[in-house]
């Protein structure tokens, strides 16, 4: 990603770096610390909701079907596929012609199983498919990705 940066020195030897990294990993590195009730000091106290939250936007508004792990790209050469707007389609697709398997026949979006947890209420949970969500974004969660 940052390829002309040089790459990060840690001592004035690769001995110093090991020695210099290793006592970087034992600084971060905790005995296991038994579950407590209450406000835990070392957390930020902010809901994990706002984790989700920031990957579905991301999700939504960016897209990269050509990007890997595996090697460099130019960062001013990316293109996004999506639009910056909320499309939704990384949970409802692309629609039936293109993802037949999330639209019933005609054309109506496929639900799960009810939803018991909330009395009263008619909601539904996404179709699954080997106990995984079947959404549009084929790389985060549909089983038909191949990934």
């Amino acid at each position: 990603m940052f390829r002309n940066l040089p790459a990060a020195q840690f001592g004035t030897s690769d001995k110093a770096n090991r020695d210099n990294l290793r006592a970087l990993g034992n600084a971060m590195s905790a005995d296991a610390e038994d579950p407590f009730d209450g406000v835990d000091p070392e957390e930020s106290g902010i809901p994990a909701l706002f984790t989700y939250f920031g990957q579905f936007v991301d999700h939504d508004i960016t897209f990269d079907p050509v990007s890997t792990l595996t090697k460099a790209l130019d960062p001013d050469g990316l293109v996004d596929f999506r639009t910056p707007t909320f499309n939704l389609d990384n949970v409802y697709g692309r629609g039936p012609g293109d993802q037949p398997y999330m639209f019933h026949g005609d054309g109506r979006f496929q639900l799960g199983d009810a939803m018991t947890g909330a009395p009263g209420t008619h909601a539904h949970d996404l179709p699954r498919f080997a106990h995984r969500a079947i959404i549009g974004d084929p790389l985060t969660c549909s089983p038909f990705s191949g990934r």
